[in-house]
């Protein structure tokens, strides 16, 4: 066994028990996933604050259990900048190894996903807008509001609501069953919802941290895409595949209950180009956007033009802070539409 080069001499009675092999034992190691968890957090430590065995409470049983890397990185200057809303990228990460392959049985077309990814942090879940041609009201998840819904990211992966793992039975070959989702997406899916309970700010806050948040699973396996097709299926090989799962959580406010939860998976000889292609850029647009609009996010209200003609699309750059204008605009609108109401016209808005 190699000596380890370090500043102490090994004491003679540090040595391996008789029947332990050294070729056993870097085996064991080697087929314990920890070389890949070690590998991954390493090439993460020169962009990010990267923290092993993250600790978290399993939301289930109520016990501490850790997934294998927490990762965050900033997004705007510390040493310059001190914004009211502070931006930044957090990665939760589980890895992975095997022989045999996992399988993803690929959806046809990408679903819309407005609350992917999780922004973890702010006062407010759902910032509220008001508007100069009507007196209603309008409601958007943060990546919805600063348009990034359309983004890249978003759209470039495959997308599966269903995958399994290949297992040996004799000579044969069969899918696992739910046994790889509950121990690679389950865990990541936990933390995840640790983290954005952890991360509520109190309600006196008057500055936040907007985390942007990526749950991760780095596997060294082969990675099999299926398309099923009426007569025959497709098959092919997938550097990344984005999992979506839903869940109802009958213990949240009525419009959270009904969830879709998001996990990355991704080939850990991809890992690197995932992270510098596709998610630091959408990180630093998410960043530069909630710089500019942080007063909006730290309130959870804003004002954007012409909503009741269209309150979908481009909103970001119709936004502005809903400053004493746009209150006036919008008790302007109210009192018309009262006056409307009062000689039988019909109110504004409807």
């Amino acid at each position: 066994m190699k000596q380890i080069v370090q500043p102490f001499n090994n004491p003679p009675t540090n040595v391996l028990g008789a029947g332990v092999d050294e070729r056993d034992l870097a085996a064991a190691i080697e087929h314990s996933g920890y070389p890949l968890q070690t590998v991954t957090a390493n090439s993460l430590r020169s962009s990010f604050a990267v923290q092993d065995e993250w600790a978290y409470i399993d939301r289930d049983t109520r016990e501490p259990r850790a997934i294998d890397i927490f990762a965050q990185r900033h997004l705007f200057n510390v040493e310059t900048e001190q914004p009211r809303v502070r931006p930044m990228l957090n990665l939760l990460i589980e890895c992975k190894q095997s022989d045999l392959p996992y399988i993803f049985f690929l959806s046809p077309t990408p679903p819309m996903l407005l609350e992917f990814p999780i922004v973890a942090g702010l006062a407010q879940d759902q910032i509220r807008l008001t508007t100069d041609d009507s007196a209603a009201t309008w409601y958007f998840l943060p990546i919805h509001l600063l348009g990034l819904e359309a983004h890249r990211f978003l759209r470039d992966p495959m997308y599966c609501y269903t995958f399994s793992k290949c297992v040996r039975k004799g000579k044969e070959l069969e899918l696992s069953g739910s046994e790889s989702y509950n121990s690679l997406v389950l865990p990541i899916i936990k933390a995840l919802s640790h983290f954005q309970d952890a991360e509520e700010p109190p309600k006196t806050a008057g500055c936040f941290d907007a985390h942007l948040v990526l749950g991760i699973a780095v596997v060294n396996a082969p990675m099999v895409g299926v398309r099923v097709l009426d007569k025959s299926n497709e098959l092919g090989l997938l550097p990344w595949v984005r999992v979506v799962r839903h869940e109802y959580l009958e213990d949240l406010e009525r419009w959270r209950r009904s969830k879709r939860l998001v996990v990355d998976i991704v080939h850990k000889d991809f890992f690197q180009k995932y992270i510098e292609d596709h998610v630091s850029p959408f990180a630093n647009d998410f960043g530069a956007l909630a710089m500019k609009h942080q007063k909006i996010l730290a309130t959870g209200r804003g004002f954007a033009t012409g909503m009741q003609k269209d309150s979908w699309r481009d909103i970001e750059p119709r936004l502005s802070p809903r400053d004493i204008k746009a209150k006036t605009t919008r008790a302007r609108l109210i009192v018309q539409n009262v006056l409307r109401v009062i000689t039988g016209r019909k109110p504004l808005g409807d």
